[in-house]
């Protein structure tokens, strides 16, 4: 049998390669599988050997001895494999008995699935490993309805980020010092999670999987329990393993050979959308979060005053002002409150407190009861929108300029992700999450090219603040800024800085967000006479919207150097971003920093 699997070639089959997840090894010798748990292999080189691996499997088939994560026999612990190598090699079964693999039936009985769904998150910047968002597939069941979608069972991958000093996480995070693993659940469970207790918006994708693809899906799930992968951030997390297993489930895909770097949620969607027929519907799940804020928008300055006292206080529903109001609009607001009191109770719950049962909840539940009507209607849409109608998270530029009369060129490049300037679509409205952004910059007086600013990370956030779910706005940076002085216009420093505070909206003459953030800034050079200054500071700025895909960010930030290198800076910048395509914009921004004053346009593509 192996050596009829040896002239088949069947070691060097796309098929074999997915189920065992290898790929080419990072030296282009040979191939390495991305699974870091030796049970998931049964020859002792089979992580890097893909020929050895298949004869120890054909072996491990005639032996009852219990392999894999779950122990069981190699026929059951992997049964796509055994399915796969008996569709190309015609197993005789007198001579190899099949394995009756009574629990790997019970499971697959019991998820009764019928199709599958990915499940997209957005980003939540709260926590690390979801600042990009996430990606799960939903295992839909047969006479599935939208009343009982919450019960069906996923397919999660996520780390195992227990007992993990905070100070490295991120260092943890990015060298794959995490464990990952799949797991099965309840969809309720994760819809908990995100959409409940961390208000992230869901977009469900129904994939078109047909039957053959969908059981070896499920298949190789089950070889999967229990195997350990490490974990990164940036490349081998929930969405490359997404990927993986739909490559398993059809071995046509080539999704993850696109991502070499990093994999993003979203940038993954976007790669399977372009496949044609992949992909049938899809459909919103707006988080609880998101239901609040649009039901308390569409309320009047009265209806709003109501609202605010009515959780905690269902009296207000016998007062003459709500009684006046017309039934269809007492029930928009009794959802509303029953909506907040649901998410006042999941925090609570989430925090490890037990609470006794909700009196109030129970007398708006009651006053909603009794009126025989229909809450007034109100398009609850999610305010991340689809991800793929966004941007791509790379980009590009060029753009000219000049600082004090100096002409200069820069050249700019960013790994991910959004900026506040760019256009909402496919993201999170009013944040920003940059990473590895680099700006060099040639200028003839000075020749060659230098270093302008190089960010790590960047962090933005301005939820415009409400009276029902108050939010704040924060900001976290960290990376190499400019330093111009007048004697050296090139030099730069290594800035850390943060900070906490408000957000707020208004509407005329167009969407404009102001904001406020007081905070921290700490600089690190040769340049200064201690080596570093730090002080506290604070931020004012506005950001505009006139048009859809025209953004203008006006802002100053005043700070007072403390510590080291002391003294007192003013930087003011005026940015505006004009979205030209969805993957080209026009970029201007006039910026004064420390008494040098610049100005540059250029060109942004995005890819």
């Amino acid at each position: 049998m192996t050596r009829r699997a040896a002239a088949a070639g069947l070691a060097e089959r796309r098929e074999w390669q997915t189920l065992l997840h290898y790929r080419s090894a990072p030296n282009g010798d040979g191939v390495i599988s991305d699974a870091d748990d030796s049970r998931f292999f049964l020859a002792p080189g089979g992580k890097t050997d893909p020929h050895a691996e298949l004869a120890a499997t054909l072996a491990a088939f005639f032996s009852p001895d219990p392999v894999g994560g779950d122990p069981q026999p190699a026929q059951c612990a992997f049964i796509a494999r055994y399915h796969w190598l008996h569709a190309e090699l015609a197993f005789d079964h007198r001579r190899l008995p099949p394995q009756p693999c009574a629990r790997f039936q019970h499971w697959i009985h019991e998820l009764n699935a019928t199709a599958a769904t990915l499940v997209f998150a957005s980003a939540y910047l709260n926590n690390p490993a979801s600042l990009f968002g996430h990606t799960l597939l939903r295992l839909d069941q047969r006479g599935q309805t939208e009343a009982t979608r919450l019960l069906a069972y996923t397919i999660n991958y996520a780390a195992d980020d227990a007992n993990h000093n905070v100070l490295m996480y991120a260092v943890d995070g990015i060298a794959g010092g995490f464990t990952g693993q799949f797991s099965v659940q309840p969809y309720y469970q994760l819809v908990r999670t995100y959409s409940d207790l961390e208000s992230r918006d869901l977009w469900e994708y129904r994939l078109n999987l047909n039957p053959a693809q969908l059981q070896r899906l499920l298949e190789h799930v089950w070889e999967l329990r229990g195997i350990q992968f490490d974990y990164y951030f940036f490349r081998e997390n929930c969405a490359w393993q997404v990927l993986t297993l739909l490559e398993a489930a059809d071995p046509a895909l080539r999704l993850s050979d696109e991502f070499l770097l990093w994999t993003l949620p979203a940038d993954t969607i976007r790669r399977l959308i372009r496949q044609p027929g992949r992909v049938e519907t899809a459909t919103a799940r707006p988080a609880r979060a998101t239901r609040i804020n649009r039901r308390y928008a569409a309320l009047t300055d009265a209806e709003r005053r109501l609202a605010w006292r009515l959780p905690n206080d269902p009296a207000v529903a016998t007062e003459p002002e709500f009684l006046r109001l017309a039934p269809a609009r007492q029930a928009l607001l009794l959802e509303l409150a029953l909506d907040e009191r649901q998410r006042q109770h999941s925090g609570q719950t989430a925090s490890g407190i037990d609470p006794p049962p909700d009196e109030l909840a129970y007398r708006l539940l009651t006053a909603r009861h009794r009126l025989p009507v229909a809450a007034a209607p109100v398009r609850l849409e999610p305010y991340a929108t689809r991800p793929e109608t966004g941007h791509a998270s790379r980009r590009l530029g060029v753009s000219f300029g000049q600082q004090d009369g100096a002409e200069f060129v820069a050249l700019t490049a960013r790994a991910s992700y959004h900026d506040l300037l760019e256009p909402d679509a496919g993201y999170t409205p009013d944040a920003q999450i940059e990473l590895l952004s680099l700006v060099v910059r040639h200028t003839p007086n000075h020749g060659g090219l230098q270093l302008d600013r190089l960010t790590l990370i960047d962090i933005t956030s301005l939820p415009p603040l409400n009276a029902l779910a108050p939010r704040p706005a924060w900001r976290l940076h960290a990376g190499w800024e400019p330093y111009p002085q007048p004697n050296d216009m090139t030099r730069t420093a290594f800035n850390l800085s943060g900070g906490l505070g408000l957000a707020a909206e208004t509407g005329w003459p167009w969407r404009t967000v102001w904001f406020g953030l007081p905070g921290l800034d700490v600089d690190y050079s040769d340049a200064f006479a201690s080596g570093y200054r730090a002080g506290p500071g604070v931020t004012v700025g506005a950001l505009l919207q006139p048009a859809v895909g025209w953004k203008i960010m006006a802002g100053a930030t005043w700070l007072d150097y403390r510590l080291g290198e002391t003294g007192t800076a003013l930087r003011a910048t005026v940015q505006q971003n004009l979205a030209l395509d969805r993957d080209l914009a026009l970029r201007m921004e006039w910026q004064i920093l420390e008494g040098t004053t610049e100005f540059a346009m250029g060109l942004h593509v995005y890819f």
